[in-house]
């Protein structure tokens, strides 16, 4: 605290003639000014001072919650969509390997296009890379991906690799990579 003292003394040192000044002023001022005025003039101040801490401290407090509310909401929401369609993944995991038939990979790719037509997902690349497939969505609704991702799962087909990211539109994610094989 004494460095801080020590770093403003020789600015306050200049400012303080003309702070003197003025406060002298001021006050000659204001024992001018009859008993009536000071009084409306410190109603005054005492309303532009909460004037001031309402709109320049309250307010923006008020907007930054509600802001933060709303994307822990989001959050939230997003992560019971990815909790349930972890527990449809298991779920359609457990049931249909056993009564499922495996995919080729001849018809690996047959099988993703006519899902991907019936849940109206596009496809923006497929790429395919020694015995996988790597497929990559612009923008594409987290339902249908994970309707998707169970249905190659219920035939068969292993998921090698996942990189999707969220939006800003609530239930669409942007998958960069989606990497597949027949087993």
């Amino acid at each position: 605290m004494k460095a801080v003292t020590n770093a403003f003394a020789p600015v306050w040192a200049k400012i303080q003639p003309f702070t003197t000044k003025y406060q002298a002023q001021l006050q000659q001022r204001w024992q001018r000014l009859q008993v009536r005025e000071q009084r409306m003039l410190q109603v005054l101040a005492a309303f532009l001072a909460i004037f001031i801490l309402w709109f320049f401290i309250w307010m923006p407090l008020q907007t930054r919650v509600a802001v933060a509310e709303q994307r822990l909401q989001s959050q939230q929401t997003m992560f019971q969509r990815v909790a349930t369609g972890a527990a449809q993944i298991e779920a359609a995991r457990a049931t249909d390997q056993r009564q499922q038939t495996s995919l080729s990979a001849n018809q690996l790719s047959g099988f993703i296009n006519t899902q991907a037509s019936e849940l109206d997902i596009e496809i923006s690349r497929v790429q395919p890379q020694q015995d996988s497939l790597i497929l990559t969505f612009n923008e594409v609704e987290f339902d249908a991906l994970v309707i998707l991702i169970a249905r190659l799962v219920e035939r068969g087909v292993i998921i090698e690799n996942l990189d999707a990211s969220e939006t800003n539109d609530v239930g669409i994610v942007r998958v960069r990579r989606l990497q597949v094989r027949a087993q």
